[in-house]
């Protein structure tokens, strides 16, 4: 199942699980205190009678759940479905509160008005749903962020299908035979003079594809797709493009970014590339086979957000009363900002504002360039010893990593995890190499494998991009635990803080 329909699954089981409930708490409230027709139960049937509803309606949307797409959903289907899911719901009710003997399949104010409620909520939820996927899920944080690879004559029939995926952001299109003058991008259009004896060259100008900007071709590809905010890409070639595609697979798969291949270009593909994670599906009307650099359940990638917020809330509880206190010696020893807000590369290259605890001085970046000569890492990071842009009590708060914990704040928004690997600053992201880029591919996070692997005694970014991969390949809710319990020991020990 990919990505679209896993979104419109479980937002529609939502939509009608919302709408079976509020019905029923409605009616009962209505014929309870506001026409009274319903004789008062004990609380042990209307705990069954609770759970039935549940069961049943849980039980008719994953038999009877329809896989069509939204966008090719009628109007009249649409009511069809709905009303046909409401009255198995409520026939399978009817029958299950017979078998158990529950005693409120007496109460027919309760039955028939919760079923009425039950078919206009559902319908209502449907099309507000509907029209909230089609018209803002393409814009919204959730969306997969999708880039383009083809040429001129093949982009004008692909990118308007791959558009009406109501889960994708298409953000850009790189067209491989146009040309870039002066900033421009043009195709060469050749026609046969009225005499018939010459042939007359025009040039084009494609500044975009169906509202989707044009922003690169062969010569910039690369660097286009090192540098933007990008989940997917689509390489949709014609024949004769084998080698090619299979140079621009190697590459974006080493930066974590799922591949997309059409299918002329699989076989010999296939013999080259170094991940086994392959599906071959259709998407938008083409045979598509997709690479991914790992694979992972979608229902634990959900457990982790929830686990995240759970965190996040806790943490932001805990951390406003030591911050507070922090807070006074910080800025008596250094006035200025408390919270330090910096840009920060986030998943597949998305910019977000990262939080600190201020502990340095506030001309902390611009006395950087005069100490990068003294950087002990090998690699795109920085880190010196005896750091004097460091206050007293910045020293202390990073020993006990009280620095960290504004990031619960961005644990709770969804810009970081809990557990991920560290988002680097945009002058470090801007050199990175393809393969760096991978360990980008999950959600950064507060702590990770490399902090809990001695991150003091690290002084190689290659070691650091290994752990992250490592941690992305075997990445499991486990694993997410044990890092937990291995920070707090870390974090209490003070072992591996600078």
């Amino acid at each position: 199942m990919d990505n679209r329909n896993k979104i419109q699954k479980s937002s529609e089981f939502l939509v009608g699980f919302f709408a079976i409930v509020l019905s029923n708490i409605i009616s009962f409230l209505f014929f309870t205190y506001v026409i009274p027709k319903i004789p008062e139960y004990d609380s042990g049937s209307l705990t069954e009678y609770a759970i039935i509803v549940i069961l049943s309606y849980c039980i008719v949307f994953f038999c009877f759940y329809s896989h069509i797409n939204l966008t090719k959903r009628s109007k009249p289907m649409e009511i069809s479905s709905t009303l046909r899911n409401c009255l198995i719901s409520y026939a399978l009710l009817a029958v299950i509160l017979l078998l158990t003997k529950n005693e409120i399949i007496e109460s027919r104010y309760l039955y028939l008005s919760s079923f009425v409620g039950y078919c206009f909520l559902s319908l209502g939820g449907r099309f507000v749903l509907k029209r909230i996927m089609i018209n803002r899920l393409p814009k919204s944080k959730i969306a997969t962020m999708t880039g383009v690879i083809t040429t001129v004559d093949y982009a004008e029939g692909f990118v308007p299908k791959l558009k009406t995926d109501w889960s994708k952001n298409v953000k850009a299109v790189a067209l491989l035979d146009a040309q870039l003058e002066n900033g421009v991008y043009k195709r060469s259009n050749s026609s046969v003079a009225q005499n018939g004896s010459s042939i007359v060259h025009t040039k084009e100008i494609i500044d975009s594809v169906d509202g989707v900007p044009v922003v690169a071709n062969r010569e910039n590809l690369m660097g286009w797709i090192r540098t933007a905010s990008l989940d997917e890409i689509y390489i949709n070639l014609p024949d004769g493009h084998e080698e090619e595609v299979a140079e621009y697979i190697e590459e974006i798969e080493d930066m974590g970014i799922t591949v997309n291949v059409n299918m002329p270009s699989i076989e010999k593909i296939l013999e080259k590339s170094k991940f086994d994670n392959l599906r071959c599906e259709v998407k938008s009307g083409i045979p598509t086979a997709v690479f991914s650099p790992a694979v992972h359940n979608q229902s634990q990638i959900f457990l982790k957000r929830i686990m995240d917020i759970a965190g996040g809330l806790i943490g932001c509880i805990i951390s406003l009363p030591i911050i507070l206190i922090t807070a006074v010696p910080l800025l008596i020893e250094s006035p200025g900002p408390l919270i330090f807000k910096q840009q920060r590369i986030g998943k597949n290259g998305r910019v977000f504002n990262m939080y600190k605890l201020r502990s340095m001085y506030v001309d902390a970046e611009e006395r950087k360039k005069a100490l990068l000569e003294q950087n002990k890492m090998n690699g795109f990071m920085f880190k010196i010893d005896n750091d004097p842009r460091i206050t007293k009590v910045g020293k202390f708060i990073r020993k006990t990593s009280i620095d960290e914990l504004p990031q619960f704040w961005n644990v709770l928004k969804g810009d970081m995890s809990l557990v991920g690997t560290r988002p680097p600053t945009v002058d470090e992201f801007e050199q990175y190499e393809s393969h760096h880029k991978r360990r980008l591919s999950l959600k950064p996070g507060i702590t990770g494998l490399w902090q809990v692997s001695g991150r003091s005694d690290i002084q190689d970014f290659e070691e650091v991009v290994r752990l992250d991969c490592t941690y992305i390949d075997n990445w499991s809710i486990w694993l997410d635990i044990k890092i937990l319990i291995k920070t707090v020991v870390i974090v209490l020990t003070h072992k591996g803080a600078e």
